[in-house]
């Protein structure tokens, strides 16, 4: 049989059309209408009635032959899933037999990932990212990827044109809140994952009901992807706070590098100690937006946005999602032991180009004595004694943190 121009080479069943099909034995035949895409190749079928599919409710006899004109496609379920044939639109026998998928069940999705780690394990885990931009973007799409069953979403932005050579989402998702775009994210790579999504601004006055969130969906973990020291040292708090482990992370100016910190309460020193301790590395971010140039401009004269690419990112983020992973699987992943071994250190950093504060690295070369590019590096820093949020009996609050939050925590 030749090709027909409405008819396309393959063919998918989506999860609404296969709870039609599956009550479709007793009543009988059905017909299902198909949406067309890449010009043709392939259809969908979503569960709408229509004349496109006809639907049988078991394999045909070999002489069975379509009185009807209209449907494109016959098909039926059987052991492999669904069997798809083209007809010719005006009736008669059965024609060549076309390729069909359907959507997997939840659990059949990470088939290919058992043994790596434990999906189960995952898909029982819940997980906050605050802050969606491009690097949370990618690391919720590879949580979700990896299994993790629950997600909170949180940014008060929408993407913008200018987002989408560094996101996640495109051009179709314009305009949309960046949690829900990310939300269908998600859903494309686990379906069966539950999402919750928040477009509050997270800010001192806010803090409650951020707070409140991270509760209500039982985080196991917390994932600060914010672009502000403001933000950072808020998260940083209510995670010290709720007992919480979390992991920040952030850029350098137009991405040469970047910081990857973990935070385990009353383990390691918080974001509060990394920026007294190394107040130029906490300093040197990313200015990406005119917003946040306006942010940190001087009195006398504008700065510029330096944004970076999203290669540069990536790898921070990647990062990232190892930790987040390894936190999630602690003890429940012989596969990721080894990797628990190498990680110990509470920040780790990353030079993408040899510029600003690291141009005097020498060049990689064939060496692998000395720091270079492109290379994790394990940073040691101690819980500091005078920290205003984790110090052991500290009850003091720093006068920057009264100005970021709107004072201090109520009590």
């Amino acid at each position: 049989m030749t090709d027909q121009p409405n008819v396309p080479h393959h063919v998918v069943f989506t999860d609404s059309a296969l709870a039609v099909i599956a009550r479709v034995a007793t009543p009988g035949p059905m017909k299902l209408g198909m949406r067309l895409r890449d010009q043709g190749d392939l259809a969908t079928v979503e569960g709408p009635a229509g004349n496109d599919v006809l639907v049988l409710p078991e394999q045909p006899a070999d002489d069975w032959v379509l009185d009807e004109p209209g449907p494109l496609i016959a098909c039926w379920t059987d052991d492999d899933g669904i069997r798809a044939h083209r007809t010719s639109g005006l009736g008669g026998p059965l024609g060549e037999r076309i390729g069909a998928s359907v959507v997997p069940a939840a659990a059949d999705a990470f088939e290919r990932v058992h043994g790596i780690f434990e999906t189960d394990v995952l898909r029982k885990k819940s997980v906050a990212v605050l802050g969606l931009g491009s690097g949370g973007s990618f690391i919720v799409r590879e949580l979700a990827k990896a299994g993790v069953g629950r997600f909170l979403l949180l940014d008060h932005d929408r993407l913008e044109v200018g987002n989408v050579s560094r996101h996640e989402c495109g051009l179709a998702d314009v305009g949309r809140l960046k949690a829900n775009a990310m939300r269908d994210v998600v859903h494309q790579h686990h379906p069966a994952a539950r999402v919750f999504t928040s477009g509050l601004h997270l800010n001192g006055e806010t803090r409650q009901q951020v707070k409140d969130l991270i509760k209500y969906v039982e985080a196991d973990l917390v994932i600060c992807a914010t672009d502000t020291r403001e933000s950072r040292l808020l998260i940083n708090r209510m995670c010290l706070q709720e007992g919480l482990p979390l992991i920040l992370g952030g850029v350098y100016r137009r991405a040469y590098g970047g910081i990857v910190q973990r935070v385990i309460p009353g383990l390691t020193p918080c974001y509060q100690c990394f920026v007294q301790a190394l107040p130029e590395q906490a300093a040197d971010n990313e200015i990406s937006s005119a917003e946040d140039a306006a942010r940190v401009s001087y009195t006398d004269r504008a700065v510029a946005p330096q944004p970076g690419l999203s290669t540069d990112i990536v790898p921070i983020a990647l990062h990232m999602v190892k930790l987040a992973l390894l936190e999630l699987l602690d003890g429940e992943s012989p596969a990721f032991a080894t990797l628990g071994a190498d990680l110990v250190a509470p920040i780790h950093q990353w030079i993408n180009r040899r510029e600003l504060a690291h141009a005097g690295l020498e060049p990689m070369g064939v060496s692998v004595d000395g720091q270079s590019v492109l290379r994790w590096y394990g940073v040691l820093l101690d819980q500091l004694e005078d920290c205003a949020v984790c110090a052991a009996g500290s009850g003091a609050v720093k006068s920057e943190d009264d100005e970021y939050f709107g004072g201090p925590e109520p009590a």
